[in-house]
């Protein structure tokens, strides 16, 4: 079945008559009857039956013309749907984001993107880093958000593509009127027996304790979570003080201080997988991401 065949019965359908029908589409009779004797052919019975100048539907016509109008309605808004992503006016993107990454980090780029790409459909799976890679790599997902430790040893696919799109600083946040809050800043030593709330899955936590128990400072840890919400509650509710990067503290309007002494910065990239074919929707976020890591270079160079 071809979908002149399934266009050219409506028409005739439509008219009842197959003059009329040739006309409106503008081809030749002979051509249409021939396609309508062909889909009849296919489907089994008559489609039409013709009475002098009565042309009316048999039953199977009738029983036929909401499955084809459905069929052409279909195979239009396929095509319309492909000429729109070919302009880049629509389109669909699966990004993936390790649970330590504030959503306020991601959410201006795509927000960039769909300035861009009017219609596009976006979604944002969340997990432990291990996880986001694995579906990476599988193909899963189009690209991912990720937060590699600095100075750690490199172990990362190699096919990955990276591009900064943000860098924070690392900071003590805490709940109101905790002593920290009467501290200008907060050194390593000053956790020491303080009650921490640990992000899971976070592979920065584990630089950080590798870090105190370097300087022999006793790191205690009572509540933890893959969450962003709980582990501020956790913190709100004061049952612990918790080490983010500075955007996530102000994001859930925590008072915190910076860690002084702590050597680590907190970068989330954009992460694609080189040599991977790139859909419209990906070309413009990877695009935009390289815009914001190129602003966020020049703002790093303006502040030294």
């Amino acid at each position: 079945m071809e979908m002149h065949q399934v266009r050219y019965f409506l028409a005739v359908a439509e008219h009842l008559n197959f003059t009329r029908a040739a006309e409106r589409l503008h081809v030749a009779q002979p051509s249409l009857t021939r396609a309508i004797q062909k889909l009849e052919d296919e489907l089994g019975g008559p489609l039409f039956r013709r009475e002098r100048a009565n042309t009316h539907l048999t039953e199977l016509g009738r029983l036929m013309r909401p499955h084809l109008q459905m069929t052409l309605g279909a195979a239009e808004a396929a095509k319309r749907q492909a000429q729109s992503f070919r302009k880049r006016e629509t389109g669909q993107l699966t990004v993936g984001a390790c649970s330590s990454i504030a959503a306020e980090t991601g959410v201006p780029l795509l927000a960039r993107i769909s300035a861009e790409i009017g219609e596009l459909a976006v979604q944002v799976e969340i997990g432990p880093a291990d996880l986001v890679e694995e579906r990476l790599i599988a193909g899963d997902i189009d690209a991912a958000l990720l937060a590699p430790v600095e100075g750690a040893a490199d172990n990362r696919h190699p096919r990955f593509d990276l591009r900064a799109i943000a860098e924070d600083m690392f900071c003590v946040a805490f709940a109101p009127g905790h002593r920290f809050e009467a501290s200008s800043e907060v050194v390593l030593e000053d956790l020491d027996g303080e009650p921490l709330i640990v992000r899971l899955g976070c592979r920065h936590e584990e630089a950080i304790a590798a870090a105190m128990k370097a300087r022999s400072i006793n790191r205690v840890t009572r509540y933890s979570s893959g969450d962003e919400r709980w582990l501020a509650g956790f913190v709100q509710a004061g049952l612990g003080c918790i080490l983010w990067p500075e955007t996530t503290a102000r994001a859930r309007a925590l008072p915190f201080r910076r860690l002084a002494d702590l050597p680590l910065r907190y970068r989330v990239v954009l992460t694609t997988m080189a040599g991977r074919c790139r859909s419209p929707a990906l070309a413009t976020l990877v695009r935009q991401a390289k815009g914001a890591g190129l602003a966020r270079q020049a703002e790093a160079a303006g502040a030294a």
